[in-house]
């Protein structure tokens, strides 16, 4: 099973092969990158942010009508929330295994800080294997430097390592969990 990775028009410019790369480095997956064809709704005024679960909706019909075997992760520049949470990084649906991930609060800039691109590949490749990680049915782990640590806050994610942990990385290789095909 393969990514197919879906760069929004608001995602940052020049970043996607590094990404693509290291988050098919992390899932030991191929990924496949292009410019997104979904146009998705679900704004919210009052927030001024994205809901992520009708993004998803939105990518799920995309996969149901081109029969779309891979796994879906779209890469928006738009601030997304989940209802009852003030925002998240990422989102993802592995019943129709597709997930959504913004860089809207993984820019340092949105924080008041230096512009740092080598961060922002880095913070979009771990949100990025993380919910491609939820795909494949993997769980939130308790190692804290694990990928599939669950990130509460940009700290968190990131003093996460780049890599699945050794129960994790066995869960998968070990096919002790269902892979969608």
């Amino acid at each position: 099973m393969n990514i197919l990775i879906f760069w929004d028009r608001g995602a940052p410019n020049g970043l996607e092969m590094p990404v693509a790369r290291i988050i098919s480095q992390i899932m030991d997956i191929p990924a496949e990158v292009c410019e997104s064809p979904i146009l998705y709704n679900g704004f919210d005024r009052n927030r001024n942010q994205f809901d992520a679960s009708a993004i998803l909706t939105c990518l799920d019909v995309f996969s149901r009508r081109n029969d779309e075997k891979r796994y879906i992760l779209l890469v928006t520049g738009d601030d997304i929330f989940r209802p009852g949470t003030r925002y998240v990084f990422g989102l993802s649906r592995p019943a129709t295994g597709t997930a959504v991930i913004s860089s809207a609060r993984l820019r340092n800039e949105y924080w008041d800080l230096p512009p740092d691109e080598m961060m922002l590949i880095d913070r979009l490749s771990r949100e990025g294997a993380h919910e491609i990680g939820h795909l494949l049915q993997l769980e939130h782990c308790d190692n804290t430097s694990c990928i599939m640590a669950n990130p509460l806050s940009l700290d968190d994610l990131d003093n996460k390592q780049s890599m699945l942990c050794t129960s994790c990385a066995g869960k998968i290789k070990n096919n002790l969990i269902s892979v969608r095909v």
